[in-house]
């Protein structure tokens, strides 16, 4: 009802106010606060002119005047069941709400009079006072009042009357002359009360809308509250499942390049997407808060996926296996195909094992019986290239003070006369440790070479090819089988390379065979074989260290059992008894010293040069041999049995010069006081003599052993200073 109202004010008529400053409005009567605006005004009096008033008594004037009243209220009371009269209609227009007319503006344009009636009078009253006497008399006395000249009063009266009724005249006519504007206006208001009826029809039905609207709003904000539900719902859903489309999802350019795509970096590149999703969905499957959607998804997706894995594995099989098949093709680069080709597809490998680990492990196993075949049969081929060298036999005449007839004079030979071929004679052989020169003999070069070498030529030739290859085949195992632990990987190794390996021992072996008393050969190999220990660590490595140690556990006894039978030989000479337990040490031959050697230590203590104070020529060869010692041991290790054996054989070679210069003789001198005397400073002379020549050779020897064996022979020096300085 308020929108109702509200629509009515906003569409009120505005009032013309040009129309009212155009022509004056016609007054209108005055009308009493207590009639009722619904009386109708009695206007058909004045549609014909009054007849000329005439002279009459007062009285009758007054009783025409309230007839005429009579009958003009009668007539307008007559036709007041018009309802079409316009000030009928204006009247309920005033009365209603939706009233577009202004009622305060339209009194106020009503005429008045100039002389003010009584309170609560007006000509319809008083009309209906003429008909009943006594009101009339009443009205007079009141209003001339109690002896006043009632024939004065009426006469004033009756001009008032005239004047009244010129003013009705008047009011008649302009009443006349708004009669059709009224009849407009009403008409106009009849059509506003036919807008505003279908206005409010139309207000009604909006209402009943609005309802309705209301309702439906209602109802679609509950269903945005479901929707939205629903959509968190599914932003949820989406939340799990797009990661889960995105990784197995696979595009059809994949499946095709799997099924039919050729080997090569882009298959490569599709057998890790497969891998992905592969992982993936294992990743998926094993959370233990998958939604049923996802589980779904999973079950379709895996049986494709699984299939396109056996297609992939299969062509992996196969092309590992023809790969393997090359590496049996005779005089084939086996690591060139490793590097360039296995380690090339070593994810096709690792894709391998982690869809079918037997089948990986197949291959792995047929891998290691091809490259055990193929390392054994060409390193046997390269040993037995390297046994046609001529290599330096060294026996046991080899050994210090074997048969010395004679004193080692400049102009004498030995068998071993040729300083670069004397086995107790270093050299340039030490050039062998410190070369920084990694190549190997060729295996052509060694069939075809005719020159001697010594027996650590092959064995550094073959152990370097050895090392390279074991750290080649180490690191491709390490690179490729990446699903397999270091352990695994190491049993690998071991199984591939264990054949070649007892082939290095056992060429190690004959070496010794051909050279029973070359210890420096045998310390060379030592400290090769320890170099390359210690190259493998660098390259990390370590599965040849057990190789190097089996090397060292043949070649350390060995070299001592040489240095032994040079200590053992030198004590035979000196005629000293063996230590006790020391009876079958040395090696076979050399326990006893032969016939030859006796005769020739005879002949030194009985010959006529015996008096001579020059080094004797075992200390010569003990000098070189100690030295090339020294300089083969710069660090004196404690597991190592250097040290001891050198100063068991410096023990034996002193106490050989101890006994030779004990049969020295100046000869038949003198007093035979004087002749002690002289044999004395002979024999210090002698072995100043000796230990000065031993002090000068391994004056030049490195390392903490040399140290202590030159400050030994220095101290013997000075200890026999005073008998070298005389002439």
């Amino acid at each position: 009802m308020q929108i109702w109202n509200q629509a009515r004010r906003n569409h009120r008529v505005p009032h013309d106010q040009n129309h009212l400053h155009r022509s004056p409005t016609p007054p209108l009567p005055p009308i009493s606060n207590t009639q009722s605006l619904r009386t109708p005004l009695n206007l058909a009096s004045s549609t014909s002119s009054p007849p000329p008033p005439q002279p009459s008594r007062p009285t009758e004037n007054v009783r025409r005047r309230a007839d005429t009243g009579q009958n003009d209220a009668k007539t307008a009371a007559g036709s007041s069941s018009d309802s079409t009269h316009p000030l009928n209609v204006l009247k309920r227009l005033l009365d209603s709400e939706s009233s577009y007319i202004n009622v305060n503006e339209f009194e106020s344009r009503a005429p008045k009079s100039t002389v003010s009636p009584p309170s609560q009078f007006n000509l319809t009253s008083s009309m209906s006072l003429a008909d009943d006497h006594e009101l009339e008399e009443h009205i007079i006395r009141s209003a001339i009042g109690e002896g006043a000249d009632v024939f004065a009063y009426l006469a004033s009266l009756e001009r008032q009357a005239d004047e009244e009724g010129g003013k009705d005249q008047k009011l008649g006519v302009e009443y006349k002359e708004e009669i059709d504007r009224f009849k407009d206006l009403h008409a106009s208001i009849k059509r506003c009360d036919s807008v505003l009826a279908s206005v409010e029809d139309y207000l009604s039905h909006f209402q009943n809308d609005l309802g309705l609207l209301s309702s439906e709003i209602e109802t679609l904000q509950n269903r945005s509250i479901f929707l939205n539900r629903r959509l968190e719902n599914r932003k949820e859903l989406e939340s799990r499942l797009s990661g889960l489309i995105e990784d197995l999802f696979i595009p059809p350019s994949v499946i095709q390049n799997v099924i039919e795509g050729e080997i090569n970096s882009q298959w490569i590149t599709t057998i890790e997407i497969l891998s992905t999703r592969l992982k993936r969905m294992e990743l998926f499957k094993a959370e233990p808060h998958s939604v049923n959607t996802s589980v779904a998804l999973i079950d379709e997706i895996e049986p494709v996926l699984r299939m396109l894995a056996d297609k992939a594995v299969e062509r992996i099989r196969d092309f590992f296996v023809q790969k393997i098949k090359t590496l049996r093709v005779a005089n084939v680069n086996a690591q060139v195909i490793l590097y360039s080709v296995f380690l090339k597809f070593r994810q096709l490998y690792a894709f391998l094992a982690y869809v079918n680990r037997q089948l990986a492990d197949d291959i792995a196993h047929g891998y290691v019986n091809t490259m055990r075949w193929y390392y054994s049969s060409n390193f046997s081929r390269y040993i037995k290239a390297l046994e046609k060298l001529k290599v330096q036999t060294v026996d046991r005449s080899a050994l210090l003070g074997h048969t010395e007839s004679s004193r080692m004079l400049p102009s004498s030979r030995t068998p071993y006369a040729n300083a670069t071929r004397d086995p107790l004679i270093l050299g340039r052989r030490i050039n062998i440790v410190f070369s920084t020169d990694s190549s190997v003999m060729m295996e052509s070069t060694a069939e075809q070479n005719d020159d001697v070498h010594w027996m650590e030529i092959g064995f550094r030739s073959l152990n370097l090819a050895l090392m390279d290859n074991i750290c080649a085949e180490y690191l491709f195992i390490v690179d490729f089988f990446t699903f397999k632990s270091a352990e695994q990987q190491s049993q690998l190794f071991q199984e591939i390379f264990q054949p070649t390996f007892q082939l290095g021992e056992q060429y190690c072996q004959k070496l010794l065979e051909m050279t029973l008393y070359d210890a420096f050969g045998i310390l060379l190999c030592i400290r090769i074989t320890q170099l390359l220990t210690f190259e493998s660590q660098r390259r990390k490595v370590p599965v040849m260290e057990s190789y190097c140690n089996r090397l060292n556990m043949i070649l350390w006894p060995r070299f001592q059992q040489i240095m032994d039978a040079h200590s053992d030989n030198l004590r035979k000479l000196s005629g000293r008894p063996p230590p006790p337990g020391d009876e079958s040490k040395g090696l076979a031959g050399a326990a006893s010293v032969t016939s030859s050697a006796i005769i020739g230590l005879s002949s030194i203590l009985s010959s006529s040069h015996i008096s001579s104070v020059l080094p004797h020529p075992v200390t010569q060869k003990f000098a070189n041999f100690l030295n090339g010692i020294l300089e083969l041991s710069p660090e004196d290790l404690e597991w190592e049995p250097v040290s001891i054996s050198v100063v068991r054989l410096r023990n034996e070679f002193e106490a050989l010069l101890t006994k030779i210069s004990n049969k020295m003789s100046a000869g038949n001198v003198g007093t035979p006081q004087q002749q002690r005397q002289h044999n004395a400073t002979v024999r210090e002379r002698f072995l100043y003599n000796n230990y000065m020549l031993v002090y000068t050779i391994i004056s030049d020897a490195e390392g903490k052993l040399a140290d202590q064996e030159r400050t030994h022979f220095k101290n013997l020096t000075d200890a026999y200073a005073g008998a070298g300085s005389l002439k």
